[in-house]
């Protein structure tokens, strides 16, 4: 892991404001080149109701090496790209669509307008 996805993971789990460089976090939400990325609760919707603790992650349609890397450090997810294309666990994916972590794997939320309702 690059150090500064480390100490944007450090403070983001602290929930404590950040920038360094191209990244940046208001320990609610992560920004690379002004792009929400990774995100947290309050989540409403099918995954319970508050303050959820659930975190959501998106390559925001840019599926670079940096990308990834800040979105997989951060959260622990596995994107990667197969080809040219981009895939999380394998699977191929949409990268401007919304997953989050589950027990299970994964779950996709399709859309960024939909995020606050996945």
């Amino acid at each position: 892991m690059r150090k500064i996805t480390q100490r944007i993971k450090t403070a983001f789990e602290a929930g404590k404001s950040l920038t360094i460089g191209n990244t940046r976090t208001d320990g609610q939400s992560v920004w690379l080149h002004g792009n929400k990325i990774v995100t947290r609760g309050p989540i409403f919707g099918r995954h319970g109701g508050g303050a959820s603790g659930l975190v959501f992650a998106t390559l925001a349609g840019w599926n670079t090496p940096t990308t990834r890397e800040r979105v997989n450090g951060i959260t622990g997810l596995d994107f990667h790209q197969v080809n040219f294309e981009a895939r999380l666990n394998g699977e191929p994916i949409d990268p401007s669509d919304w997953f989050v972590k589950t027990v299970q794997g994964h779950e996709t939320c399709a859309g960024a307008a939909q995020v606050l309702d996945c």
